[in-house]
């Protein structure tokens, strides 16, 4: 097959430039692209009116006098017609014609066509478009130019063969969790996709990253070919990639501290020597060790050398260097806050991050407020990967006193936390195993009751979201089974199992927020519940516009009581007003209830106002509950809205 070259085409769609060469294989046309950089840049202009000082109020007439003078004054203007959306953007982007003043003369302008024509069969071609038909022309148009430019796409070309070979010398094959498989698999190019020249250069650019991210350091194409025949009006891709040799992680070097033991942070380490080099190892372990919260600043450094690039290094092995600085041992914190469902509340807190060169750490914290006081003490014990297993003991007080019920509860406990991939929930879930031993004292009612508990139970967390703090899109879930049995240390049994989610995601100028609660019991009757773990609905949290914890299943006299289950539900839509200020119109509804037979929800509208401060939303609801017992309520909150 012999190419006879005879011309080049300059493309650029939008952002990148190629060059086509033109040849002839079989008496068919066909191009071949080739990488062409070029550089524009496009010229402002600025008028500027200046006024005397001391002809401020003839100035202020003249310019409320000439205003629709100057609205109206004429401007440049190209006008594209019968090109679609991207197309017509793809255009625009390609010419430059911009900087030419309203007074340029037509006879100047049109010396401008021919590159004007070049610039649009560029842009035509650089999105497939090789049959095209264009005409353009300048025009005086209410007393300034205008390029008038009337396109024809006709059918644009396809992408035809696509032939990647990741191994040309078959000396590696593919497997299933080989990084080029599965981007292979997730190629945007396609056969019968439409030609775009940008993604078949995004083709080969995302294969040399993808090598570079796994150690594959001497990657180098043998051949990589688009070729165009405009007959077939199809575009054959051809790559032989050869990613060569891939490296190694070598040793793991740890700059010594005091504070911990080197074999103790040796286990934030998810690889050892030996393992196939990756980028996204390597961002794991800086995660880990950054979200410990033992250190100030993280330092993960490959000691990769130009040796690694050219080819000539003597040794597969990646080195890497771990360099940290520790955070202050101890610290205190104290806080003021509130929200409506239990007013202001005063938080006092305090941490010891590394007790010993093993990591164990000891917290404790205390919040005070009118409707609700606890205290707890815990000591966490990092376990073998202590990113993400720990055992923790703890001790604490909590009471509680609103206007349905009022408790005083001691515990103790201990609880085992993991990350798992589970068959029935996914990767990366938290897990917490627990065991919690508690004497509760309760009056709700006028009746007082006390019971011993030790409660058993699992749970599993989750949350994905694009931002931590304001997320666009995201969600978060969290589901719970728990329970206890007379025959272990308990005054009586029960089996509790208890879901609730949220959900972000934008839609138009806002966002959709939407959570929910369902939960269940299985014991005999609601009285046989102790009052901390009755459902109960109202509040901040829960339907908006009824108090903290005052809807629930009801006794005989109408009076709340509680529910063996439980079901709420809520619909938001939030939107900025103002940089950093958002509105909200929200519905809840719910209710808990003593069994399935006596659903009755009960509802609330409102308005709310949105803060978004450094430490997450402030949020100021009014809200109209729309049921008995509901009533026109303030309600305040503050945090992340996952």
């Amino acid at each position: 097959m012999k190419h006879l070259f005879s011309r080049y085409i300059d493309l650029n769609p939008v952002n990148e430039e190629y060059t086509l060469a033109v040849a002839r294989c079989d008496n068919h046309p066909m191009l071949v692209t080739r990488k062409s950089p070029e550089s524009r840049t496009t010229a402002s202009m600025k008028r500027i009116l200046r006024v005397p000082v001391y002809h401020t109020l003839l100035s202020i007439a003249f310019i409320a006098t000439m205003q629709p003078v100057f609205a109206q004054a004429p401007a440049p203007s190209i006008r594209i017609s019968g090109a679609g959306e991207r197309l017509e953007e793809n255009i625009r982007a390609h010419l430059n014609v911009g900087t030419e003043r309203c007074s340029t003369e037509l006879r100047r302008l049109n010396r401008l066509l021919p590159q004007i024509n070049s610039d649009i069969e560029r842009a035509l071609q650089a999105l497939g478009y090789y049959g095209a038909s264009y005409n353009s022309e300048f025009i005086d148009a209410n007393g300034c130019w205008a390029l008038d430019i009337a396109i024809t796409p006709g059918e644009p070309v396809s992408f035809g063969e696509i032939s990647v070979d990741i191994a040309p010398d078959d000396t590696r094959t593919l497997s299933e969790n080989d990084p080029f498989a599965n981007f292979l698999d997730e190629s945007p190019i396609r056969t019968g996709s439409q030609l775009v020249h940008s993604d078949y250069e995004n083709l080969k650019s995302s294969l040399s990253a993808i090598a570079v991210e796994n150690g594959y350091f001497s990657a180098r194409f043998i051949r990589s070919e688009l070729r165009v025949d405009l007959q077939r009006k199809l575009a054959d891709v051809q790559i032989e990639f050869d990613p060569g040799v891939r490296f190694r992680f070598g040793a793991i070097r740890i700059t010594p501290i005091e504070a911990l033991s080197e074999p103790f942070i040796a286990r934030f380490v998810p690889f050892r020597a030996g393992a196939p080099y990756s980028t996204d190892a390597l961002i794991e372990l800086r995660d880990s060790l950054n979200n410990s919260q033992y250190f100030s600043d993280v330092a993960v450094t490959p000691q990769l050398d130009s040796s690694l690039v050219t080819g000539a290094a003597t040794s597969r092995d990646v080195p890497v260097n771990i360099d940290l600085n520790m955070r202050p041992r101890r610290s205190w914190s104290t806080g003021i806050g509130v929200t409506t469902d239990i007013g202001p509340r005063l938080t006092l807190a305090y941490e010891d991050r590394y007790l010993n060169r093993s990591g164990h750490r000891f917290n404790g914290d205390a919040a005070l407020s009118p409707l609700d006081q606890r205290g707890n003490l815990t000591y966490n014990i990092p376990l073998s990967e202590p990113s993400t297993e720990s055992i923790s003991f703890s001790t604490g007080l909590v009471g509680q006193d609103n206007d349905t019920f009022t408790t005083d509860t001691f515990k103790v406990g201990v609880s085992y936390r993991s990350s798992v991939d589970a068959w029935f929930l996914g990767d990366d879930w938290l897990q917490n195993i627990f065991t919690n031993y508690q004497h509760e004292t309760s009056e709700i009612n006028d009746v007082v009751e006390s019971y011993n508990l030790t409660i058993n139970g699992i749970n599993w967390t989750k949350t994905q979201a694009d931002d931590p703090i304001y997320p666009a899109r995201g969600w978060r879930l969290f589901t719970q089974v728990s329970g206890a049995s007379n025959a272990l240390f308990s005054d009586l049994s029960f089996v509790q199992l208890y879901a609730s989610g949220k959900f972000v995601h934008d839609i138009g100028i806002g966002r959709f927020l939407i959570r929910s609660e369902i939960a269940t019991s299985i014991v005999g009757g609601v009285e046989e519940l102790p009052v901390t773990i009755r459902y109960f609905a109202g509040g901040d949290q829960s339907v908006r516009g009824y108090q903290y914890g005052s809807i629930g299943a009801e006794n005989d006299e109408g009076e709340v009581i509680g529910g063996k289950h439980l079901l709420t539900g809520s619909v938001e839509y939030d939107f900025e007003v103002r940089p950093g200020w958002r509105g909200a119109v929200f519905y809840d509804t719910g209710n808990s209830f003593a069994d399935y037979t006596n659903l009755a929800l009960k509802s609330g509208v409102g308005l709310g106002v949105r803060w978004q401060s450094p430490i997450g939303p402030i949020r100021v609801d009014l809200a109209k509950g729309l049921d008995e017992g509901g009533g026109l309520r303030l309600h305040i909150t503050m945090g992340p809205d996952l």
